[in-house]
Formats: structure tokens, sequence, C-alpha cells
């Protein structure tokens, strides 16, 4: 049988380790070169920039979804595209991007792609591949490819 001080003690350690659990529960930590966005039920209300330990609500009232702010490449892969003479060739673009660490570029990101970088990238390849056809079809072949480096413009495409 229990003592009524006995079963203070638990009944308060019992809260106390309640309280302990829901406060690791509530920290959410930010690593560098990442932005946190924190969501509430669903919903992004703010992004946590600045690398470090921060407060959230527990789940299910709050999120919290990492987002990697780093340098990222992709490449159109080989495209075969028309030049202006009607002539065809072969040719690859890279692009690198990033996303800005400013809370509303990542919101966008967040909204545009959900958090996915791969989709991004097929993106971004889609509109490179939209522009290396735009931009050769208004060069000559002979101003792309040639033995008189004067006369190659491959710095203005």
């Amino acid at each position: 049988m229990l003592t009524p001080a006995s079963r203070r003690r638990r009944v308060g350690l019992a809260v106390a380790l309640v309280m302990v659990i829901a406060a690791a529960a509530s920290l959410v930590q930010v690593r560098s070169g990442e932005a946190t966005v924190i969501t509430r039920f669903g919903n992004p209300v703010r992004v946590l920039l600045k690398p470090g330990i921060a407060w959230r609500w527990p789940m299910p009232f709050e999120t919290a979804i990492p987002v990697d702010l780093r340098l990222r490449t992709t490449s159109s892969g080989l495209q075969d595209v028309g030049t202006r003479d009607g002539l065809r060739i072969i040719i690859q673009a890279y692009a690198v991007w990033q996303v800005q660490a400013d809370p509303g570029h990542v919101e966008r990101f967040m909204r545009a792609v959900q958090n996915q970088p791969d989709e991004a990238a097929r993106q971004i390849r889609t509109f490179v591949g939209s522009a290396l056809e735009t931009t050769t079809s208004g060069f000559a072949l002979d101003r792309l490819v040639n033995t008189d480096p004067a006369r190659v413009q491959l710095a203005q495409v």
C-alpha cells in the first residue's frame, strides 16, 4: 500500500516526465544549409532560416519540413535542335540552381514542387530545353561551329 507522500512523488514524477516528453516533441533543429518550414495542419506558417534550435507546437498541430538550400545542378541531356539555316545539331546545357535563403522563396518552392528537388530539376530541364530550341534557331551553324574563332558566337548562345 502506498503512502500519500509516496503517491504524490509518483504523480509528480509522472507529470515531470510528461512535461519533458512534450518539451522534446516541441523542439526542432534547423541545420546549416537548410531552411525549416513549420506547417500548421499542412499550411506553411513560418520559415526558419537561422541554424539552431527552435520551438513549435507538437505534432499533429505543427510539423517541421527541412528544405535544402545548397546549390544543385541539372542537365538538359543531349537535344537535337535546329539552326537558322535549317541544319540540325546536338547540344547539351547545364543549369545550376538553388532555393534562395528567403522566407518568400522557400514558401514558393514548397508550394510549386512540394519540396521535391527532382520535380524542380525536371521543370528546369523543360525550360532549358525550350530555351535551347528558341536560342539556337536564331543562329546559323557557321556561327556555332567554325574553324575561325572570330566567327563563333557561343558566348551569345
